[in-house]
């Protein structure tokens, strides 16, 4: 078993959500409001999610999403993917951890980072071009549709490694 499988499975079983949610992703949005509605539309996907909050110990939101205020950093490349706004720290932990990063557009990493086309098997990022949910929510959905794909997703890790 991969230290990636390894690290997935622990983080579903500490924070209590089922394994059949794949894939895992990690939700770093530092504005209350904007994380709180995207909550709302997260809980009909079937993907697992971790968001990191301020509240005080692990909560569980819905079958398939948790709430904490931080997460190991030994564990994170059990996670798939990390939404994010660019108030993220260490995303270069991520991208060598093989963390598919999902971001605003502009931000601070434009130069690393390019939208995933998996026609051309060329980029390491998907971006959302507006701060709301919607956006937002559109941008994990693609992810998770490249997802199904196990060649078009092999390629994204290897391109957000070599990144």
């Amino acid at each position: 078993m991969t230290e990636k499988k390894r690290n997935n499975i622990n983080i579903k079983n500490k924070f209590g959500l089922l394994q059949k949610y794949k894939p895992l992703g990690l939700i770093c949005i530092t504005n209350k409001e904007l994380r709180d509605s995207l909550i709302d539309g997260l809980k009909f996907l079937n993907a697992g999610f971790v968001v990191i909050s301020d509240c005080s110990k692990n909560e569980l939101i819905s079958n398939n999403i948790v709430m904490t205020d931080k997460v190991d950093e030994s564990i994170i490349s059990g996670f798939d993917f990390v939404v994010s706004d660019d108030n993220i720290e260490k995303v270069s932990d991520f991208l060598g951890a093989g963390v598919a990063p999902i971001i605003i557009r502009e931000n601070h990493l434009s130069n690393v980072l390019k939208e995933f086309n998996p026609m051309k098997n060329e980029g390491n990022a998907y971006f959302y071009d507006d701060s709301n949910h919607w956006s937002i929510c559109y941008s994990v959905v693609r992810y998770m549709e490249n997802y199904k794909f196990p060649f078009d997703n092999k390629n994204l890790v290897k391109n957000i490694v070599s990144a």
